[in-house]
């Protein structure tokens, strides 16, 4: 028997007033660094606020009035109802009011060129946005940087200049071909003879070449119009060959996107990519091992949340409805001993939650042990006077 862990979304939004749907905040930071009042449209996940201790990992996203809707609703998605393909993350926007002058990339070897405007604002990212951020908001150290086009030669540009600031850098088909092509070959130079252990890179690459040419032809040709896809398949490529950088590395090209249309579908394969160690299938776990012991599928469950745990800097609990409807599924087996774990895993984790211990007052129902169930059955009244136990122990 298998049964299906999916949960289904429960048609409300934590905080949400009746008439209105909210899905962020504009904050704004005056900056010493640029000379100016800068905005920054923030997300916060529906749990926020819901318990004191709760932190979360942040994405900062260049353009951000133009791709703060599609971002905020692929990270709900990807970490709501029992999806693990992404924590739930704090997003942080940053519009940008001259991007010529924030996100173009500098040329060392260029002296008639100002590279003054990037380096200014990364120093305004780097020591007043992201304090002000980590002061006022519940964040981890876990942050990733996205950037769309001039935005993700920015994103590239710190990656090589400033990598200590992000673990993941997601380049939306960025612009290479600046300053006649120097800024291409002191990318490649920098992420060829650097170590970039424990940082991520995720690359993508539309298609802007004319309908007659393919992957192939584009990087033979040298017009003008073929510059930016060209640089980019070619930059890729060439990334992807050094390995002694130990840079986490991924690119993917899509043939039927352009560079207006990719930015959503780069933001969810990316996200993806970056916290791939966040997923546990545990359907797929039962399908694929029909004859793991319980015992054992626990322990994968554990490990994996403890492996999560590393990664992010915090604790990481597994989602409590999915946990419960593990355990019931053992209780169905009448697989008792496994079904113990469970709901015993459920208490340590959410001692607050009156589920856990009706679930436990079930078992011990099961199992005959009365005693144990009544004091069960009595904590979670005390907990929610209301409790979903299937049985009252003391009738």
């Amino acid at each position: 028997m298998i049964i299906s862990f999916l949960l289904i979304p429960t048609l409300y939004c934590n905080g949400q007033k009746q008439d209105k749907i909210t899905i962020g905040v504009i904050d704004s930071i005056y900056s010493e660094i640029l000379s100016e009042q800068r905005k920054v449209w923030i997300y916060m996940p529906d749990s926020y606020n819901s318990q004191a201790d709760l932190r979360y990992p942040v994405l900062y996203l260049l353009d951000g009035d133009v791709y703060f809707y599609s971002l905020s609703g692929i990270v709900k998605q990807l970490s709501s109802f029992g999806n693990t393909a992404c924590p739930e993350a704090l997003i942080v926007a940053i519009p940008n009011t001259n991007r010529d002058k924030d996100l173009m990339p500098f040329d060392p070897n260029d002296e008639e060129f100002d590279s003054s405007g990037i380096e200014r604002f990364t120093n305004f990212i780097e020591k007043e946005l992201i304090p002000y951020i980590d002061d006022k908001y519940l964040t981890l150290q876990h942050r990733t940087l996205i950037g769309h086009s001039l935005g993700g030669s920015f994103v590239l540009n710190t990656l090589i200049n400033h990598q200590s600031l992000f673990t993941n850098y997601l380049a939306i088909d960025p612009g290479l071909k600046f300053h006649n092509y120097r800024f291409f070959n002191y990318a490649i130079e920098k992420i060829r003879n650097n170590n970039f252990k424990n940082k991520s890179l995720f690359m993508t690459v539309a298609n802007t070449m004319p309908e007659a040419m393919d992957t192939l032809t584009v990087l033979t040709d040298t017009t003008w119009t073929t510059a930016t896809i060209r640089s980019n398949l070619k930059f890729a490529k060439a990334v992807e060959k050094f390995t002694s950088n130990e840079l986490d590395y991924h690119w993917k090209y899509y043939s039927n996107e352009n560079h207006l249309s990719v930015p959503t579908i780069s933001e969810f394969d990316g996200l993806k990519y970056f916290f791939k160690w966040k997923v546990i299938d545990l359907d797929k776990i039962i399908r694929t091992n029909p004859y793991i012991s319980g015992e054992s599928f626990f322990n994968k469950v554990v490990d994996h949340y403890r492996n999560v745990t590393e990664k992010l800097g915090f604790k990481t609990l597994p989602n409590h409805e999915q946990m419960d409807d593990l355990g019931n599924y053992y209780m169905q087996k009448e697989d008792f001993d496994e079904a113990f774990l469970f709901f015993h895993y459920n208490i340590e984790n959410y001692p607050n939650n009156s589920k856990s211990y009706d679930s436990m007052a079930n078992y011990f129902l099961a199992t005959e042990q009365s005693d144990m169930a009544t004091e069960m059955f009595n904590k979670a009244i005390e907990i929610n006077d209301t409790p979903h136990a299937t049985k009252n122990p003391k009738n």
